[in-house]
């Protein structure tokens, strides 16, 4: 279990956690948006293309959201400590060591600062060759999904550790696959298409493509996460009187219905928006059903962050 205080206050913990697993889903989002351009690019597009135009704002916004990765690590490591100490007392090596060397929670956490580390500089050091960096920069972040779960309740998941890491992975990862390549197109596409110029004729277009090879990543993406956190939440809660009688299952209850909320937003895509893409109403119609599930998928973001400090009821 993650040994960080057991609350709900908007703290260093609190907001350490949630920016990581944002972070962390993003980064997830952003290799395998750049993976999927290869499938909706155009053979003719050139540098001024949109698929062009999206690469180097994807690989951007990777490269920031992995600092923000790195400083919340960082705010992690440092509030751990402080926790730790008693009041008044200076941060120093001799206090850190026992928690960061002896603890199993400090192994984890120095596993987590490692891969943030390497991801970082693979994304803004390997820039000369595409299909290199996207292939280390994305094994370096899969690397940070599956180092993720070990400060968090996985370690004492009941049906053994490893079980409980893996899962805990493939929630993560499936989650990246969908909401995180989301919030890639959101931030990565979606502005370069349209605006006061209207935007070149042939984006809208290509935004149509997008959304076609998105769909499939989205769908296996969101069945992993799903699937995933359906086990976790049966090990983790224990009972169904739990999910009432207990914070951590009324927390679960609300992060339920916030990815309820976002399946039936993407469903509503599906029936309502995607038919218009390809033009100008599609794309607009589009980037706004796509900031509402961006919305709530920050919501569930938090929820998670709450629910990784929470005691669960059934460990």
């Amino acid at each position: 279990m993650d040994t960080e205080p057991a609350t709900l206050p908007l703290d260093l913990f609190a907001a350490s956690r949630a920016v990581a697993y944002l972070a962390t889903l993003t980064l997830v989002g952003a290799c395998a948006f750049v993976a999927l351009i290869p499938r909706w690019r155009d053979p003719a597009d050139d540098e001024h293309s949109l698929a062009a135009r999206s690469l180097a704002r994807a690989w951007r916004l990777a490269g920031v959201v992995a600092f923000l990765l790195l400083l919340a690590d960082l705010g992690r490591g440092v509030g751990q400590l402080q926790s730790f100490l008693d009041p008044g007392e200076p941060m120093s090596w001799a206090a850190a060591r026992p928690m960061l060397i002896d603890s199993a929670w400090g192994h984890g956490w120095l596993a987590q600062l490692a891969t943030t580390t390497v991801a970082l500089l693979l994304i803004l050091v390997v820039t000369r060759r595409p299909a290199l960096r996207l292939a280390l920069a994305g094994t370096a972040v899969l690397a940070v999904v599956g180092s993720t779960p070990l400060t968090g309740h996985a370690g004492e998941h009941p049906w053994g550790a490893s079980f409980g890491i893996g899962l805990h992975a493939v929630h993560l990862l499936g989650g990246g696959l969908w909401l995180g390549t989301l919030t890639t197109l959101a931030v990565a596409a979606l502005p370069l298409v349209g605006g006061p110029a209207g935007g070149p004729p042939g984006d809208h277009g290509a935004l149509a493509r997008l959304v076609g090879a998105f769909s499939p990543l989205a769908l296996v993406g969101a069945t992993l996460a799903i699937g995933a956190g359906l086990v976790l939440g049966y090990a983790y809660v224990g009972s169904l009187s739990a999910l009432t009688s207990t914070v951590y299952g009324r927390a679960l209850l609300v992060k339920s219905a916030l990815l309820l909320l976002t399946m039936a937003l993407g469903a509503w895509n599906w029936r309502r928006v995607s038919p218009t893409l390809g033009r100008a109403e599609g794309s607009a119609r589009l980037r706004r059903s796509a900031t509402v599930e961006l919305v709530i998928g920050l919501l569930l973001v938090a929820t998670t962050a709450v629910l990784v400090a929470l005691p669960a009821p059934g460990l």
